[in-house]
């Protein structure tokens, strides 16, 4: 396992051994939620059709992660892995033909999509781009103001279930995923043409695809210096915190998302965290 892999998994409690029934009983829920969800969209553009006002209404449709149902032997989010990261985006609106675009976009791309939209001038530092130019029929269609977007997109993470900022870069067939520094968590590259399931890391395999995609991930973000100062801000936080609990600080972490691990030693896990605040352990 990667050492992402394994935190994530332990800190989520998937550690252990699941059955094939557990298995099928989490996806089985997780796909109930998404049918439940089409038949609320559903409801939605039957409402517009109803009211005559479908014709003239710009329906954007996307969600803000996906679900890893034990993929990668975990659940819920959180990760850079395309059951996590790979959402869905539909849009349809006048003037928008049928079609499906393999483009890379991301979400910070709505905003700037719906400003196009409504003919309002797009800020020249926002992160996104108007898709608009991949949707219109209309092919001489002109926008107030609007940057081609790249043929990659930027994800990155700094939060729970992680024990380092991690970044994403997507481009055509590849993913390249690094942590932290990029030195002291090795980094994941992943061809999705031909392992679409994430399995395997070729990052040593194709060490110039490797290479290429952290010089253009360092290009678009100093992501060492974001990561030492997302540790450095954690670190604080969780010292205000230890102060803050007292006494309850051992208890109060025991009831948290990874309680059942930590119940198994706590003043081991505490003197890691201790260890971890004093030094400079990722």
């Amino acid at each position: 396992m990667h050492p992402a892999d394994y935190y994530s998994s332990y800190t989520k409690n998937c550690s252990g051994q699941f059955t094939q029934e557990e298995i099928r009983n989490i996806r089985a829920h997780y796909y109930a939620m998404c049918a439940e969800t089409d038949a609320m969209l559903g409801e939605i553009i039957s409402a517009l059709k109803e009211t005559g006002l479908l014709g003239r209404t710009h329906v954007i449709f996307s969600a803000d992660h996906g679900e890893l149902a034990m993929e990668h032997r975990q659940f819920y989010k959180m990760s850079m892995y395309e059951a996590s990261s790979h959402i869905p985006l539909l849009i349809m609106g006048p003037n928008i033909k049928s079609q499906f675009v393999s483009n890379m976009v991301s979400l910070v791309d709505i905003y700037p999509t719906m400003l196009d939209i409504a003919c309002i001038p797009i800020p020249k530092n926002l992160s996104g781009y108007s898709l608009m130019p991949l949707m219109l029929e209309n092919g001489d269609y002109k926008a107030l103001s609007r940057k081609l977007h790249p043929p990659w997109v930027l994800s990155e993470f700094h939060g729970c279930n992680v024990n380092s900022s991690t970044y994403m870069l997507r481009t055509d067939k590849w993913k390249y995923i690094a942590y932290s520094d990029g030195h002291s968590v090795s980094p994941q590259l992943f061809d999705l043409s031909t392992d679409p399931d994430e399995l395997t890391n070729v990052a040593t395999k194709f060490p110039a695809v490797t290479q290429s995609l952290n010089k253009k991930l360092y290009l678009i973000i100093n992501y060492p210096k974001v990561s030492a100062a997302v540790e450095q801000y954690n670190k604080q936080q969780f010292i205000s915190w230890k102060q803050s609990l007292g006494q309850n600080y051992s208890d109060t972490i025991a009831n948290l998302r990874w309680h059942w691990s930590w119940k198994k030693n706590p003043k081991k896990f505490q003197r890691a965290i201790d260890t971890w605040i004093k030094g400079n352990i990722n």
